[in-house]
């Protein structure tokens, strides 16, 4: 007995471990290419739903499309509105999934195609070259495993757990019923696979070890259960993380009620079906059918009110700080190039508050100590991001990208440090940054990255009359009007002026290129207009 209870925690284990690596070999093997995808076929709330369902088959977990989902709605790739749809679609998608465990894993010996479907994707993991079919490699074992586990752990029903009296819950009438969907919810928070939960409960079904009603409880538990993600996901997360993660909660909560309500009619009309379509009636298949429209029927509920509950989440989650990120969090990581897009806009925002700190000191305002707080903590947020994103698999332009994303960090590092030997100038002459102002209210108000032309001429006029200003002081100190102590003095307070400038107006150029803009409008400065790099 004690033997096959250890069975079936490892086979428990080779379940999870297998689902794992078939999710992060299939996203490395297609993560671009469902990015590419996702930005251009979701703008239709049926594309949006399709491609939630489809995504979700490929790399086998709801939980890695709801947390890319989030990563592409801070980068404004999605809108609130097509995302829901993607939600939507990822909850039908795990559902297709149960039918996979139904008709394949648990009709078939499946389990003696395990090991070669193991060996060929360690091999492709092991030896080949390119990150693609490494990532198949990863997913071919990913498959392996999680059918090993799931046909140990059908001998471990079988053996362990065929005493065990689980119709008891279905003679506690409703309070079973809701028992059960307690106890799925518990299993999905603990494991956090609702598609591992659901393989465990139609396999304990196939084997009669559970119930169709109750099982029928324990999924509608389990995809109440894959809420927890989100919601644990967004705890330190954007505003609209939050909304996107409220939206699943409310879909998986009206669904939930949906199924419990109807659940006899529906198990009624499920029992017709099999009867119509199988000659032996089999309980997995009857589970599988169940999951699927009930997931059905709560994107049919919600599809009508999704509009109005855009509209109502876009006006929750509001109040954030100055110095809080506001498109950027975990989800971002979970494609790089998304974390390349967010991590750019929110430099791009702090790149804009130094920016406004520059422009109240040319208004003779006072260098404000808190601003200067928030901008240091939005930079150290970034950079932290920045560390972990360089910690993962890259290919070779994220990599390029990433360490632009580094040297621009750097350059709006150095502005910070320059902004009270600024403070100081404006404190010795109020009108010392006046021929500033124009191009740091342009890069306050500008819009990214289609204001960049106006920065860059917004940016050559300042050079050309600072330029000016140095001729006149070249002639005051030729004709002895200037010593040549204080038109030294002077000098070296352009020079700060113009490092200035150009590190800041540089940084922002280059992060507005990584939003999109073509390569020609953000080419560096020519010669004549570059500040001293010294």
């Amino acid at each position: 007995m004690l033997t096959d209870i250890l069975i079936g925690l490892g086979a428990l284990g080779l379940i999870l471990l297998g689902m794992d690596w078939l999710s992060k070999g299939l996203k490395a093997a297609a993560g671009q290419a469902l990015m590419h995808f996702l930005e251009r076929g979701t703008q239709k709330s049926w594309q949006g739903l399709l491609f939630g369902t489809a995504a979700t088959v490929a790399v086998q977990s709801s939980t890695v499309i709801t947390v890319t989902t989030i990563g592409f709605v801070n980068a404004g790739i999605l809108s609130l509105q097509n995302a829901a749809f993607v939600i939507y679609g990822s909850n039908v998608g795990t559902s297709l999934t149960g039918w996979f465990v139904a008709l394949v894993g648990l009709q078939f010996k499946i389990d003696a195609l395990a090991m070669p479907l193991i060996g060929v994707g360690a091999l492709l993991k092991l030896f080949a070259k390119s990150s693609r079919r490494q990532g198949v490699g990863e997913a071919l074992v990913g498959f392996g495993l999680f059918f090993l586990g799931l046909a140990y752990l059908k001998d471990s029903f079988n053996t362990v757990f065929v005493d065990i009296e689980f119709a008891l819950l279905s003679q506690l009438g409703f309070w079973g019923i809701l028992l059960g969907v307690l106890l799925g919810t518990l299993l999905t928070v603990v494991m956090q696979a609702s598609i591992a939960v659901l393989a465990l409960v139609i396999t304990a079904t196939s084997t009669g070890v559970i119930p169709l009603s109750i099982a029928a409880a324990f999924v509608i538990g389990a995809n109440l259960g894959t809420t927890s993600t989100a919601i644990i996901s967004t705890l330190a997360a954007t505003a609209k993380a939050k909304r996107l993660a409220m939206l699943h909660v409310i879909f998986n909560i009206v669904t939930g009620l949906a199924a419990i309500l109807i659940l006899t009619p529906l198990l009624w009309l499920i029992s017709l079906i099999q009867d119509a379509l199988f000659h032996d009636p089999n309980p997995a298949i009857s589970l599988a059918l169940f999951h699927t429209i009930f997931n059905i029927l709560g994107v049919i509920l919600m599809w009508p009110l999704t509009s109005r509950l855009v509209l109502f989440l876009n006006s929750r989650f509001r109040a954030q700080k100055i110095g809080q990120l506001r498109v950027l969090d975990a989800s971002s990581l979970s494609i790089p190039a998304v974390a390349i897009k967010t991590l750019g806009m929110e430099s791009l925002r702090v790149g804009q508050l130094i920016s406004a700190q520059a422009l109240a000191l040319s208004q003779t305002k006072a260098l404000s100590s808190e601003g200067i707080e928030h901008i240091k903590q939005l930079q150290a947020e970034i950079n932290s991001y920045l560390q972990k994103l360089g910690r993962s698999q890259l290919a070779d332009k994220e990599s390029q990208a990433l360490n632009e994303l580094v040297k621009n960090s750097l350059r709006l590092e150095m502005t910070v440090q320059l902004l009270p030997e600024l403070a100081k100038q404006a404190e010795r002459d109020a009108n010392a940054l006046l021929p500033e102002q124009p191009l740091w209210q342009q890069l306050v108000a500008a819009h990214w990255p289609d204001d960049a032309q106006a920065v860059r001429s917004c940016y050559r006029d300042l050079m050309r009359q600072r330029q000016k200003l140095k001729d006149q002081l070249y002639l005051l100190v030729l004709t002895e009007r200037v010593s040549n102590d204080s038109g030294g003095d002077q000098l070296l307070r352009f020079a700060e002026l113009r490092r200035f400038n150009q590190q800041l107006t540089r940084a922002m150029l280059a992060l507005a290129k990584l939003q999109g803009q073509p390569e020609h409008d953000f080419a560096e400065p020519n010669q004549e207009e570059q500040p001293d790099a010294r």
